[in-house]
């Protein structure tokens, strides 16, 4: 798969799962996301075992004790994610994803890694934690609920991110292999905790701030409903087995930038698709607040590919 090809693909299915998730949550009212994880990890499991059934794909696997650990963080991290989605605006959402590098950072000092950061990374994570904070006094929609799931979602995000990492550089895996070495512990976990919260017991979802209402209850609206459900599913697998394609294919400031015309697409269309309409001088301070956040985090991708260009060349210098 080119770069030009796996960029696009990826493009599209990163920011459709955003907008279709949305849609499924807040226009379907199907608020069971536990169930929806449930499908989506079976029909990613389902493609992969494909691909590897196929030849397309090595099989290496982590060990069993962290490939179900591993499974139950990617399993909170996906469900605070998007209950973040479904609690607040796609902007809010969106935006406050650009803290996740903050936090990362954040993280391994308080875990006793310590890393030594320029100036230059200081002031661009400085100037994008602006950013998201001028597009979120901006919003709307910001209330207690989505502002603590958003907090969650971020924190557990940043803590998957570290640890994953860590496991793929140890075991020496790619992310492809990894994500099949956790899909079917993912679909286990998965279909187990819809079984306890969306059908047996939903009434414990009141207590982890997810949305009340049991699965055998739910009144569906249409046969559209099923329809976006599907597509969230397919959606699922295109981006992950994009990204996959897109890794090692384009450098870090381009996968940044990538990233960052994502962020644009999710809150642009967020705002005409969903999200509730505001005075024109707010939504100039909110889209204001995107443009900042946005120099902020591709300045940070620049400046770190200038130290790692920087670092190999003084590595190379004394191989010599």
């Amino acid at each position: 798969m080119s770069a030009l090809l796996a960029g696009t693909f990826n493009l599209f299915a990163s920011v459709s799962i955003i907008l279709v998730n949305k849609q499924i949550a807040s226009v379907c009212g199907f608020h069971f996301i536990l169930t929806l994880l449930c499908l989506n990890f079976i029909t990613t499991g389902s493609v992969l075992e494909v691909l590897v059934r196929s030849g397309y794909l090595e099989v290496r696997h982590l060990p069993t004790k962290e490939r179900w650990l591993i499974a139950l963080m990617a399993m909170f991290t996906v469900l605070l994610n998007n209950a973040s989605n479904e609690a607040n605006s796609v902007g809010f959402y969106q935006i406050t994803k650009l803290l996740i590098i903050p936090t990362v950072i954040t993280i391994e000092r308080l875990g006793g890694i310590r890393r030594s950061y320029s100036i230059g990374i200081v002031v661009s994570l400085l100037v994008a934690s602006t950013g998201v904070a001028v597009a979120t006094v901006s919003d709307f929609e910001v209330n207690l609920r989505g502002t603590i799931l958003a907090f969650l979602s971020i924190l557990c995000t940043a803590q998957y991110q570290i640890w994953q990492s860590g496991k793929q550089h140890e075991h020496k895996v790619t992310a492809m292999q990894i994500t099949y070495s956790v899909s079917w512990p993912q679909s286990i976990v998965g279909v187990l905790a819809a079984a306890l919260l969306d059908v047996c017991f939903p009434s414990i979802k009141d207590y982890m701030l997810l949305r009340k209402g049991g699965l055998l209850e739910h009144e569906w609206k249409s046969q559209m409903d099923v329809f976006w459900i599907v597509a969230c599913c397919g959606i699922a697998v295109v981006m992950n087995i994009s990204t996959y394609g897109l890794l090692g294919k384009t450098s870090p400031v381009t996968y940044q930038v990538l990233g960052q015309v994502k962020t644009c697409l999710i809150i642009g269309l967020g705002y005409v698709l969903f999200d509730a309409k505001v005075p024109s001088e707010w939504l100039l301070i909110r889209f204001t607040g995107v443009g900042i956040a946005v120099v902020g985090i591709l300045s940070y991708a620049f400046f770190k590919q200038g130290e790692a260009q920087a670092e190999k060349s003084a590595n190379d210098e004394k191989a010599k």
